[in-house]
Parts: structure tokens; C-alpha cells; sequence
């Protein structure tokens, strides 16, 4: 194909509430209508996260939603909630149920609907379904379920206290099931950090720092605990989890892992110590990817995006692992400046045309499994040059 166009892998959904009603099993309407009317009485709007200037229905008009993406020339997007049934707080993504039925009911409510959203656009969309580790066999059921209606991956489930850590091998049947579907798994933002109260700048700011820690336990635990190694063909994005702690942690860890296991000999009695034979950095090369959303080089300098990881030493992101998240339709998207951020990439003096691809859809085609052939006619029509940019560091 001549030219490139995007396949950003950080987009935001949701239905409307009425829509929502559709997908909610009968014996809870009763309750779905009373939060229905308690949200519409105080006035809540139907959005959680949401760009001034955009509508509310750029989250589930479909028509909408692709005419805003083909505007920036991006032709797929992977999926992401913004907002579910029942939830309490309109700025949770995936809100947080005290009630085990409701969390459960609120989950697959959400999952039918992104998998009749996704049918609209045949070959263009990779929802992300949403499951829970607090039973592992439910989730397993729901990922098989997934796979079944077309959706393109699973959203890892937020690490809250008192669950599951992701090193526990009682999760090695939902790793199974990802690898047995072919599903990829998702770490998107700061799942699992505090809510911090009371609202304000304070609160805000104390997320926006820490919330990248929040996203990067899964990477260190599943590397630690041999999640890996048990499952080689387990494959995991950190999308929207800013990017630049993802370099030191993987240093980090080979650093500490070098030390040997004399050093934790205290815990020999209580476990099998190291139940790995690999690198941290080459667990990332095989096993994950980053998503650069919303895609700045804030995150990862460009010039260290030019090479795959295997060539840095120490060890960078490079190209083979980062992919392009426009984050629509996030008040912090690069919508409707896409081309600002295309532009930095393509021209930047490091970056080849190849790599280029690479970042804008290749990446995520491979991980999610867009099938470049059946995106060619659209990509064509949306998308844009790319032309290489002569330079001393061009490679």
C-alpha cells in the first residue's frame, strides 16, 4: 500500500444509558432504572472523560466516530470503556461496584454492547472486554466469550487492594485462555490507584504522578513470577500508562535480578525463589508492547523509537514494541491535532519510513490482528504519505 494512515490503540467508548438498558439482563432493570433516574435527577451527564467542543454521542454514534477518525486518518482504533452501567462516579472508565452482582452485571452489560459497536465497522475496531480476577473461572468463561463475538483483546482488571496479585498462579488459566483465543491483554492508565479525595487540584496532580506505578505492577509482578515464561505466547500492551518509566523499571529489574538469589535466601523456606531463566528486557521483547497515548515525545524520545529494543544497550523502547494512541475522546487527546504529533514522528531525521509504519499501524495490526490486507482500500482513501526525511541519522 502506498500510503500509511493510523491505527490508534487508545480509544474511548461507551452507550448511551438508554442503549445500555438493551444489554442488561431482565432481573436487574428494576435496579438499572432506579440508577437511571437517580443519574438523570442530579442531572449526570452521559459521559465521562470527554473533550470540550465534542458530543456526548462521539462515544456510541458510529457514523460520528468514524468521521472524527478518518479526519485524522486513522483507520482502527482499539477500544477502551468511558463509562459503564450502574457506576456511581462519571469519571471512572470502568467504574467500582460494592456490590458483586451489580460489578458483574455492569461488565457484561458493557461487553455485549462494545461487541455490537465493533460489528458496525467490520475489520476496524479490537474492543477490549472487560473481565474480573475475583473469579477466575468467570473470567476465563468471559474471555472464551469474547473471542466468540468478535472482540479484540482484554482489559487487564485493575489490581485493587486485597486481590489477586498478577505473580499468583492461580491467574495461569486466564493467561491460558488469553493465549488460547489468540486474545492480547490490555494495561490501560493507572488502574488500581487510589481515589483521592477531596477533588481538586491536589487530587489530580497526585494521580498524575503516580498512577504510572499504578499500570507498571503488572509488568515487574508478571515478569517475576514466571508468568512469562509459562506462557510464552501471552502478549501484553501498556497503553496510555505514559512511557517513559518503562526503560528504567526493565534496567531496574535486570540490575536486581544479577545479583543472583543468595541475596533472598531468608524466603527459600517458603517458596521456589526465581521461577524464570530470562531477562526482564527479553521478556519485553517477546511478550510486550507499549502504547505511546496520547503519542508525544514527552514520553519516549524519537530518536530512541529509530531501532528495535534489541539494538539499545541499555535497553530502550525502540520500534518494534511502540504503537500510536490518539486517545479520543479524552479531554487530553491529540484530537483534533493528530497530524501535529504524525508530523514530528515521519520528519524526525531518525526516523525511516518503515519505522514510521511501524509505529503509525504495523505494531498494532500484529498485536491486535488488524488484517492490513482488508484495511488497504481504506487506508488509501483516509490516509496520508509518508515520505523519509534525508538526514544524517536516517537509517
Amino acid at each position: 500500500m502506498s500510503k500509511a494512515a493510523i491505527i490508534s490503540v487508545d480509544g474511548h467508548v461507551r452507550a448511551s444509558r438508554s442503549e445500555y438498558r438493551n444489554y442488561v439482563e431482565k432481573r436487574y432493570l428494576d435496579a438499572f432504572d432506579a440508577w437511571a433516574a437517580a443519574e438523570e435527577a442530579a442531572g449526570a451527564p452521559e459521559s465521562g472523560n470527554l473533550s470540550a467542543g465534542l458530543d456526548a454521542t462521539s462515544q456510541w454514534d458510529s457514523d460520528l466516530r468514524v468521521k472524527d477518525m478518518e479526519s485524522q486518518g486513522v483507520v482502527a482504533e482499539v477500544l477502551f470503556p468511558n463509562g459503564l452501567p450502574f457506576q456511581a462516579r462519571p469519571a471512572d472508565d470502568v467504574g467500582s461496584f460494592a456490590d458483586a452482582e451489580i460489578d458483574r452485571q455492569a461488565r457484561l452489560a458493557y461487553n455485549r454492547w462494545l461487541a455490537d459497536f465493533c460489528a458496525q465497522t467490520p475489520g476496524r475496531r479490537a474492543g477490549q472486554a472487560l473481565i474480573s480476577f475475583d473469579d477466575v473461572g468467570s473470567a476465563v468463561d468471559d474471555i472464551h466469550w469474547a473471542a466468540a463475538h468478535g472482540l479484540g483483546g482484554v482489559m487487564m482488571p485493575a489490581l485493587l487492594p486485597g486481590g489477586i496479585f498478577f505473580f499468583d498462579p492461580v491467574l495461569d488459566p486466564v493467561w491460558a485462555a488469553c493465549v488460547d483465543t489468540g486474545l492480547p491483554l490490555s494495561q490501560h492508565g493507572g488502574t488500581g490507584a487510589p481515589t483521592y479525595g477531596p477533588p481538586g487540584f491536589g487530587a489530580i496532580m497526585t494521580l498524575a504522578l503516580e498512577h504510572s506505578f499504578y499500570s507498571g505492577r503488572s509488568l515487574w509482578q508478571m515478569i517475576l513470577g514466571g508468568v512469562f515464561e509459562r506462557f510464552p505466547e501471552l502478549r501484553i500492551a501498556f497503553i496510555e500508562t505514559e512511557a517513559d518509566w518503562i526503560a528504567p523499571a526493565i534496567r531496574k529489574l535486570d540490575r536486581r535480578l544479577e545479583w543472583g538469589d543468595d541475596w533472598t535466601g531468608w524466603a527459600q523456606t517458603l517458596q521456589r525463589m526465581r521461577q524464570f531463566t530470562g531477562s526482564a528486557r527479553s521478556y519485553w521483547a517477546a511478550n510486550c508492547f507499549a502504547g505511546i497515548s496520547p503519542f508525544t515525545e514527552d514520553q519516549v524520545p524519537l530518536d530512541e523509537l529509530a531501532r528495535p529494543s534489541a539494538e539499545y544497550q541499555p535497553f530502550c523502547i525502540g520500534s518494534d514494541s511502540a504503537m500510536f494512541g490518539v486517545d479520543y475522546p479524552h479531554f487530553e487527546s491529540v484530537f483534533p491535532e493528530t497530524k501535529v504529533r504524525v508530523d514530528a514522528l515521519v520528519q524526525h531525521p531518525a526516523i525511516s519510513a518503515d519505522v514510521a509504519r511501524q509505529i503509525l499501524y504495523g505494531n498494532a495490526a500484529r498485536l491486535y490482528g488488524f488484517d492490513l490486507d482488508l484495511l488497504a482500500p481504506d487506508m488509501e482513501r483516509v490516509g496520508f504519505e509518508v515520505v523519509a526525511t534525508p538526514g544524517p541519522d536516517r537509517r
